[in-house]
């Protein structure tokens, strides 16, 4: 490494090495390289030893990445402290929790599930309903990203109705936990914290030994991590900061913006330094990120600028409704990779998951690798899941799994011997568990139990009529059990669950009207037959599908925002508050800033959200943005000579497909061939978008969905489709300008 990589703006905090300095990066700015590059100059020129260093990253990936950088530069710097807030945390306390009552350093560190497992117990204990325990947990997790013991939160909460209630839980659940020996992941932080308080003596140690600290991602701590920082650099003062208040997108998770006007007053003649050049994206990207960004008002003036060339102009499509927005990405994707564009650097963007079932069936469809990172397949959520179990029962109530999926959801307060009791039973008998759940005085079930059965027994004796359509019997099905109760819309994980239960509906019609007169158990068994084929996950050079919050720290060449809507993007619960306006608006410029090269945005006329379909309103980001509002024909450019497309297909081409082939071959004695390359190649050079060979009757061939017959042919349009009978897999509606498709045999 050497000073020379950098840039004038990130050369002066480099050598700056003395008091309190706060460095503002903007998004691709190099901060890393500035910290990387500081601390070698620390070591090399300035003769600190790497002992007395301390750097703090947000994640462990983060860690390691800084780790090999600064050992490379510095091979004796193996004594350097270089962790996340928690690990710090947590070696600090094994060396000294000895001080605090009631630990010793052998301590468990309890992860999710064993503090949801504990803190169950104890509010069932006390006497509270067991469908609390969430409200429970998400206001000690608030006591605790603010350094709050349960006297010190009730002070400040105890005009809410349950504060007195939130109190005992909380008490109780610290008491548990220490007697336990146990610390869950926020006590990491307030013990150390606590620990510093009670004993400056310890504090003096790390104090003396830590001469130069600094944090990276300053805008993503919270007001407890801040603290202690604060404390370790009572003695020397020279920390360090780097942050971008613009990227600050964790609020719901503690982080505190205000931490940055916090160390310009908390620490004297702090040093401001920015970092305005951007290394990542073209100008155009840039143009619309700061225009978006200036208004808020939570944050220090900066400009990004940068030396990359002009780029393309940012892109904004607004679609029908939902399908065709999922169709123009499809499109998009496909051309982008028609061209030779490297499918992992591409990536698809949304505000909240549930926008992601259509994107993925339509990337399936259309053959194109893609990864969901940040979130469940759609068909993997559990909410999903649950729903699932629920409809298969009705067809299948030999299903014990499934039956033991959802024998407790919603919450019925049944726990795992109960469960096993009535296994049991089912196995002596040679019944099913349903059978016993529903004759449950006959197989002599305590009377506790079946009342708490109940509610489960109610839903498979008044199942609704299957004639009404599956859409309307799985909807039924759904208000039976009281499913939708389970969530709490003001909690946005569950409202983000709630919007995924609405897309499975929307799927299971959409279904139902691609497959007239089909059947629940075709539907069940299409959507579990998709999820087997789809082995995208493991291929790394795949188009990502994410949230954005998850996409936080990676950068691609192109990158979709889908869902630009009022209500989506800004979220509903954002209306009221500026300060939540200002947290939404920071997660579009984190959005838009990832893209290197391109910048597209989608949104709809009308959508299909919580089971009902309503007009749209474009968000307010786009005007912001100063986005010409205007619908782009893309139908024309709808397929475009590929001259990479050999090497894609040749890279693409897979293992379903070829067995289909040679399956299909075996059985008709049919010449055909066992590579897609082939197919679309030939299909590319000679086909020439003439598409009269595909009429009814004729059957064809899906890498992914196998054999089909051609039901439908809609080819006068200006983008012609098919519809096809894949059998197990339902009907199919493609493009015929994407879709992969074979021609086996003519009717």
């Amino acid at each position: 490494m050497s000073l020379n990589l950098l840039n004038e703006e990130q050369l002066k905090p480099a050598i700056d090495v003395n008091g309190a300095i706060l460095v503002t990066a903007g998004a691709g700015s190099g901060k890393t390289r500035l910290l990387t590059e500081r601390i070698s100059y620390l070591i090399n020129e300035c003769g600190v030893d790497p002992y007395n260093i301390l750097a703090i990253t947000f994640t462990n990936k983060a860690t390691n990445e800084m780790k090999e950088r600064i050992l490379l530069a510095c091979p004796n710097a193996n004594n350097i402290w270089i962790s996340t807030f928690h690990s710090m945390c947590a070696k600090i306390l094994r060396e000294n929790i000895s001080n605090l009552n009631g630990f010793n350093r052998y301590f468990t560190i309890y992860d999710t599930s064993d503090k949801d497992k504990l803190l169950k117990k104890i509010v069932t204990d006390l006497g509270f309903e067991s469908d609390k325990v969430k409200d429970f947990s998400s206001e000690i997790d608030k006591a605790k990203n603010l350094g709050f013991d349960p006297d010190e939160y009730y002070a400040i909460t105890e005009f809410k109705p349950n504060a007195a209630d939130v109190k005992k839980v909380y008490s109780e659940y610290q008491n548990q936990l220490k007697n336990n020996n146990a610390l869950d992941f926020d006590d990491l932080l307030t013990k150390t914290l606590e620990l510093f308080k009670l004993h400056p003596n310890v504090l003096k140690l790390y104090q003396h030994r830590f001469k130069y600290i600094h944090i990276d991602e300053f805008q993503d701590t919270n007001l407890v991590q801040y603290k202690i920082a604060k404390m370790l650099a009572g003695e020397h003062k020279n920390i360090f900061v780097v942050g971008d208040e613009d990227q600050c997108i964790y609020g719901w998770r503690g982080a505190n913006i205000e931490n940055i006007i916090n160390f310009r007053q908390d620490f004297l003649n702090v040093k401001c330094y920015k970092l305005e050049q951007n290394y990542r994206s073209t100008k155009n990207i840039l143009n619309i990120a700061n225009k978006l960004i200036k208004h808020n008002v939570s944050r220090i003036e900066k400009v990004l600028w940068t030396e990359n060339e002009e780029g393309e102009p940012p892109t904004y499509f607004t679609a029908q409704d939902e399908v065709k927005e999922a169709e123009y990405v499809a499109n998009k994707i496909y051309n982008l990779i028609s061209h030779g564009v490297q499918p992992n650097q591409i990536s698809v963007l949304f505000r909240l998951s549930a926008l992601s079932r259509l994107i993925e069936e339509k990337l399936l469809s259309y053959n194109l690798p893609y990864v969901v990172s940040g979130i469940f397949k759609f068909f993997e959520r559990a909410e999903i899941k649950n729903v699932l179990a629920y409809l298969r029962l009705t067809i299948n109530p030999k299903d014990n799994e499934s039956l033991k999926r959802i024998i407790n959801f919603p919450k019925r307060g049944i726990g795992n011997v109960s469960v096993e009791k009535i296994e049991t039973i089912a196995k002596t008998n040679n019944v099913s568990m349903l059978e016993v759940v529903l004759n449950d005085e006959m197989y002599d079930l305590p009377k506790a139990l079946r009342e708490k059965l109940s509610s489960l027994k109610y839903v498979y004796q008044n199942l609704p009529d299957k004639t009404s359509g599956i859409y309307n019997f799985a909807n039924e099905v759904i208000k039976l059990a009281d499913i939708l109760e389970a969530y709490n819309k003001l909690d946005d994980e569950d409202n983000d669950r709630l919007l995924n239960i609405s897309q499975l509906l929307e799927s299971i019609k959409s279904f139902e009207h691609q497959n007239p007169n089909c059947e629940l158990s075709d539907y069940l068994e299409s959507i579990t037959l998709q999820s087997s084929i789809d082995e995208a996950e493991d291929d790394k050079n795949a188009v990502n599908v994410s949230t954005i919050h998850a996409s936080k720290g990676l950068e691609f060449d192109y990158v979709f925002i889908i869902g630009v809507e009022e209500g989506l993007f800004p979220i509903s619960r954002a209306q009221d508050s500026e300060n939540e306006i200002e947290e939404e608006r920071r997660l579009m410029y984190v959005a838009i800033t990832r893209a290197k090269k391109q910048v597209f945005l989608t949104n709809t006329k009308s959508r299909y959200l919580y089971h009902d379909r309503s007009f749209s309103i474009a968000s307010r980001f786009l005007k912001e943005m100063e986005l010409v509002v205007k619908t782009p024909n893309f139908v024309n450019n709808f397929r475009t000579e590929t001259k990479n497309y050999y090497d894609y297909s040749k890279s693409y081409s897979n293992n379903n497909y070829t067995e289909n082939v040679y399956n299909y071959a075996k059985q008709t004695n049919e010449n055909v061939s066992s590579n897609l390359q082939d197919v679309m190649v030939k299909k590319l050079n000679t086909q020439k978008n003439n598409y009269s060979s595909y009429t009814v009757g004729t059957q064809v061939l899906h890498p992914k969905f196998g054999v089909g017959t051609i039901i439908n042919a809609n080819l006068t349009s200006q983008t012609p489709d098919v519809t096809v009978d894949f059998g197990k897999f339902g009907n199919k509606t493609l493009s015929l300008s994407m879709a992969p498709l074979q021609i086996l045999k003519s009717k």
